[in-house]
């Protein structure tokens, strides 16, 4: 007998309907699976900003009678992160001595929102990420205001190991590199994003997809426009308690996706490195 669909794969297969409310409900659910078991309808409501009345009936939507079954579901989520959290937290606080009750909470939450970013890296929309910043003929990465560090360093990084990166900053006001390239090559978006979310991430995604370019969103749990564009909407948990946002898990998963390509692309990926490293000593750029 067929297991009934998960969490996850119903809200992928409502996420074309949803209003925006309830796109901040499922992004909220997706990011935070592995905590539903310590929650209750009230109580995620008030997380994501929305109304108990819309929990209950996006619930409903998605076949669940009520939010305890979400609970028993996500159960299965939780005791094997929970296990590994102690673990590693106990070693820290060995190495370390003691340690506050505000950083204790805060250095759970981090690994706990590690732990989550991996669980994302897999799946149908996993996959096609991985495959399209491998075989995409162009690649461009952006991200803006205080996440624009990030995807630059990513956008660098992906250039060691396969040609025809390019970070995207708008300077031109047009981003016609991306959107006035030649419809012969392939090419992907990946866009990183947290909030306060930034009006030209939007009007990026926008345009891209209105082209036919296949869009990567790299985000945070209450991200409420991405899947207006595409459905490889990818939430990373952030909220760990300090006073911005942490892009710890995102960098985490940043990292994945880098790993991810490097296997695909396998041997051309020691070329290429070889080749950029005679370059780097006939210019000098390294000390060591």
């Amino acid at each position: 007998m067929k297991s009934p669909p998960s969490l996850f794969e119903r809200i992928e297969a409502a996420s074309s309907e949803m209003t925006r409310s309830e796109r901040l409900l499922a992004a909220y659910l997706t990011a935070n699976a592995r905590e539903l078991t310590l929650e209750n309808a009230a109580s995620v409501a008030r997380k994501s900003g929305v109304s108990p009345m819309t929990v209950g009936r996006f619930l409903r939507t998605l076949g669940y009678d009520s939010f305890d079954e979400v609970r028993r579901e996500t159960s299965r989520l939780s005791a094997p992160a929970e296990l590994r959290i102690a673990g590693r937290f106990e070693q820290f606080s060995r190495s370390q001595g003691p340690v506050s009750d505000a950083r204790s909470a805060q250095l759970t939450q981090q690994i706990d929102a590690l732990v989550a970013a991996h669980d994302l890296a897999t799946g149908e929309h996993w996959n096609a990420m991985v495959r399209q910043v491998a075989t995409s003929q162009r690649v461009f990465v952006a991200g803006y205001q205080t996440v624009r560090g990030v995807a630059s360093d990513f956008a660098a990084r992906l250039e060691y190991v396969r040609e025809g990166v390019k970070f995207l900053d708008g300077a031109d006001g047009t981003y016609a590199e991306l959107l006035g390239a030649l419809k012969s090559q392939t090419r992907c978006l990946v866009l990183v994003d947290i909030r306060r979310y930034a009006k030209q991430a939007e009007a990026l995604a926008s345009a891209a997809t209105e082209a036919g370019i296949p869009v990567f969103v790299i985000t945070d749990a209450y991200c409420h426009w991405a899947r207006t564009y595409t459905p490889h909407v990818f939430h990373v948990q952030t909220d760990v308690g300090f006073f911005w946002d942490s892009t710890v898990a995102i960098v985490g998963f940043i990292n994945l996706l880098m790993n991810g390509v490097i296997e695909q692309l396998g041997k051309k990926v020691g070329e290429r490195v070889s080749r950029l490293e005679k370059l780097q000593d006939r210019f000098g750029a390294f000390l060591d």
